[in-house]
């Protein structure tokens, strides 16, 4: 009994010395940890502190945001060449083509003869009718003359019943000789209709159908004429713009000052003409819809072409404006850097406008007078801290260039040499 008591003492003896031992261990581990920490963020610290004192935040070079005369460029839109008129030459009888008096692709005047559609039995229709008229005519005389001898003649030797009658076939007589009138004209008509003229003065395509093929009205165009001079241009004009351009119209007249662009590049500096403009502003643009009129006498102007119309500004409108190469683009659209007051950079979604030049319009993000990087902007990130470059070379056109001469300045001189050898 005694011997297990013994035991027992001498195991838990044994069991405090381990816990104790282990505490102690752990409290030794900690104590080593912390140490090391300190010894690690001093170091930190101290290596933050040398680079900030060799100057190694990304150098920047940055420009105010300026405001500029948006009205000193012109406005640019897309537009599309359209004929004022446009006409499909149909047959309106029924026939054979018997000559096409045109060559394709020229150009047309006004009653000019495009087709001939035999004519023949047109003119036998119309002697038939003339012969009719003269019937009817002959008919008419006849009547008239007998109607003459009842009504001198003793009212005792004339019945009413052959007055009335008398009457009656006179008035026939004229009725026939009104429908034969009629009937004549009608023939003369679709003779005519064997001439196929232009109605327009216009170019004209191709014939689609020639010399022996049999026509009738449902036979489709024969041909197509379009007009070239004078012609329209259409294009979306932004409300804002349309209402100036209603004041200027109010003082100056309806003519538009515009410079057109073809797709060759081709520059037409020409007067647009007030033509159309649409009675609604469109709710997915917030634009409307404008026709101007313009004399096409070189033909350059094709219908159906896509032009840029560059129009100057009737009014003063002042911008906040930003140079182009200070404007970055990601997924979730354009933005630039702006530099704070504890020398940090932000980024600032924009939204961009009008070109002017190596300028560009900013109509929401920034104003004026804010500082937005223009060059080193490869090198930083949001909320970094950054050097700016003040120095007059900043200023240069080649900002760029200015900003690695600025750097490799303010490089230590070991390590400017060594950057010398590696260019």
């Amino acid at each position: 009994m005694q011997n297990k008591e013994e035991k027992r003492n001498i195991e838990l003896k044994s069991r405090n010395k381990s816990g104790w031992g282990k505490i102690a261990l752990a409290v030794v581990i900690v104590a080593a940890a912390a140490f090391g920490y300190r010894a690690w963020s001093g170091g930190e610290a101290r290596q933050q502190q040398q680079q900030a004192a060799q100057g190694t935040e990304p150098l920047v070079v940055v420009k105010q945001v300026e405001k500029a005369d948006a009205s000193s460029q012109p406005s640019e839109y897309v537009g599309r060449v359209e004929a004022i008129q446009t006409v499909q030459v149909r047959p309106q009888i029924s026939g054979e083509i018997t000559k096409v008096a045109f060559k394709e692709g020229a150009v047309v005047k006004a009653g000019q003869l495009l087709f001939q559609i035999d004519p023949l039995q047109y003119e036998a229709a119309v002697a038939l009718r003339k012969a009719e008229l003269e019937q009817a005519q002959a008919a008419l005389d006849t009547a008239e003359k007998y109607y003459a001898r009842v009504t001198s003649a003793n009212e005792q030797a004339v019945s009413a019943a052959d007055r009335d009658a008398a009457e009656s076939s006179v008035l026939q007589g004229k009725a026939a000789v009104s429908q034969a009138k009629a009937n004549l004209r009608l023939a003369q008509i679709n003779l005519g209709y064997c001439r196929v003229t232009a109605p327009i003065t216009g170019k004209i395509g191709l014939a689609n159908l020639t010399k022996g093929n049999y026509v009738t009205p449902s036979s489709g165009p024969l041909a197509t004429i379009v007009q070239m001079n004078p012609v329209r241009v259409s294009y979306s004009l932004p409300d804002r713009d349309y209402l100036d351009q209603l004041e200027f119209f109010k003082k100056e007249g309806a003519v538009y000052k515009t410079r057109l662009v073809l797709s060759n590049g081709t520059e037409l500096n020409v007067t647009g003409e007030r033509d159309f403009e649409d009675n609604t502003v469109d709710q997915a643009t917030g634009t409307v819809m404008v026709r101007l009129r313009y004399a096409n006498n070189s033909g350059m102007l094709i219908p159906g072409e896509m032009v840029r119309v560059y129009t100057q500004p009737v009014k003063s409108r002042i911008v906040n404006v930003i140079p182009q190469e200070a404007v970055m683009a990601d997924a979730n659209g354009d933005f630039v850097y702006i530099l704070q007051a504890d020398d940090t950079v932000k980024d600032v979604r924009v939204k961009l406008g009008i070109e002017l030049g190596s300028l560009r319009e900013v109509t929401e993000g920034v104003k004026a007078g804010e500082n937005i990087v223009v060059a080193g902007l490869q090198n930083i990130r949001p909320g970094m801290k950054v050097r700016v470059d003040r120095s007059a070379e900043a200023n240069a056109p080649d900002s760029d260039a200015a900003l690695e001469e600025a750097s490799d300045a303010k490089l230590l001189p070991d390590e400017a040499a060594k950057e010398k050898e590696a260019k």
